[in-house]
């Protein structure tokens, strides 16, 4: 198997991870992503080729860049590059899908408990606004897939929803879901799936015409290298015509618009090409990113087999030193390049219910604590207990976990007795 031309870890994050602060220790590249130093050369160089003439960039460049990116895109995702478009991030891409379907009042979108915020809200908005009825499963972890899988079927069966939002990766707790398998059902009780691979591109693999589901999106910039804000959105061939940029721009054209066989090929290419000035040169380094993956990190295979065992590597050592077990059902198919172990707050006579309290700032207050000591660990109550989420990538190392864990404990260690702390738990502002 091919292997990074030096190894992972600290000597990888020396070489082409530099530019991370050198007193920082990075746990949580789930959340936002690093862009690797070859990369972020490239993508300076595109913003100086606009820069210097951005109408000739714009007007004649651009769209040859962004179809030479679909193009990339479309062999790293198995598909036909006609069915992809590049967004800003996941939540815009499920915002994309889900504010062009044409819903009417009393239709039915399945969530589960467990959606991210932001994909909830948009959920929220459409019931609101339109009337559509959100229709909840609720998820306590630990699960078994087939659980997962059961609650699904049996929601399908009985209220004939019109769509499914589901994830590839749930965010927090940041456990694999079985979207495969859902998916699946979703095509034999003719629900429409819109799957959140926020965390995907780049962590797990994914071949969309096997998959085949009626709508995809991933963010490109957390675990592909690529820069933010750059994420894709696959859509099936038979729903182009229902999908608009967001917003709604120059490239609009009706639903029921009359078109040649090749505009209709190309529908969805030609609305999201261009739709509003913005920078574009992480679009252009999509293909580097891919590069550098397949050449200085060695290949998909390398960069996975590395990560997904420090991730379980990094679950014993973090469960070790809090002492608390990783949340994990018993297939051990949870866990990935992320792993979400419980902090036993109890022990530090911090409760989950003072925590809820004035949950926002109480977190923040924790993670300034955190920030200190050069270290960040997102925590998140789920199923009634505290946890924490550690991710594995290319620039780590085992040392950092046990570092992180040992700040967390400190962080909580001091909490009992902090008198800012007791304020936030009375709702009272620092």
């Amino acid at each position: 198997m091919p292997q990074p031309i030096v190894p992972f870890g600290k000597q990888f994050r020396e070489k082409f991870f530099a530019h991370i602060d050198p007193k920082y220790v990075p746990v949580n590249h789930g959340s936002y992503g690093v862009t690797p130093e070859p990369v972020f050369n490239k993508f300076k160089e595109h913003i100086l080729e606009d820069f210097k003439n951005s109408d000739h960039y714009i007007k004649v460049e651009q769209p040859q860049v962004y179809k030479e990116a679909l193009k990339e895109l479309a062999q790293f995702f198995h598909c036909d590059y006609r069915n992809l478009a590049i967004v800003d991030n996941a939540t815009s891409g499920v915002n994309t899908v889900l504010r062009s379907l044409p819903f009417e009042k009393g239709d039915k979108i399945v969530i589960p408990t467990t959606v991210y915020g932001a994909c909830g809200n948009t959920v929220k908005f459409l019931e609101n606004r339109y009337g559509i009825q959100p229709i909840l499963i609720q998820l306590d972890y630990p699960l078994e897939d087939s659980e997962i899988i059961g609650k699904f079927e049996k929601v399908f069966k009985t209220e004939s929803p019109k769509l499914a939002l589901i994830d590839t990766i749930i965010s927090m707790p940041g456990v694999r879901f079985p979207f495969e398998e859902v998916t699946a059902l979703c095509h034999k009780y003719g629900v429409l799936s819109l799957i959140d691979g926020a965390h995907s591109a780049g962590l797990i693999p994914i071949d969309l015409d096997n998959l085949k589901p009626d709508f995809y999106t991933s963010n490109l910039h957390k675990w592909l290298y690529v820069p933010r804000g750059t994420a894709v959105l696959y859509v099936d061939k038979k729903n182009h015509r229902q999908i608009h940029t967001m917003p709604v721009s120059h490239s609009y054209l009706d639903d029921k618009a009359v078109v040649s066989e090749e505009e209709e090929d190309n529908w969805l290419v030609d609305r999201f090409t261009f739709y509003g000035t913005k920078n574009f040169a992480n679009i252009a380094v999509i293909k580097d990113a891919i590069k550098f993956r397949a050449t200085e990190a060695g290949g998909e295979e390398a960069i996975h087999d590395y990560c997904f065992d420090l991730a379980r590597k990094a679950g014993d050592v973090v469960s070790k030193i809090w002492d608390s077990p990783v949340l994990e059902n018993k297939a051990r198919d949870l866990s990935n390049t992320m792993v979400t172990v419980e902090f036993p707050n109890e022990r530090y006579n911090i409760h989950i219910r003072d925590l809820k309290k004035n949950i926002g700032p109480v977190f923040e207050y924790i993670f300034s604590k955190m920030f200190a000591e050069n270290t960040y660990v997102p925590l998140v109550i789920h199923n009634e207990k505290l946890y924490g989420r550690f991710s594995a990538q290319v620039y780590n190392e085992l040392s950092d976990y046990k570092y992180a864990a040992e700040v967390v404990a400190k962080v909580f260690e001091s909490l009992a007795n902090d008198p800012n702390y007791k304020k936030l738990i009375r709702k009272e502002h620092l």
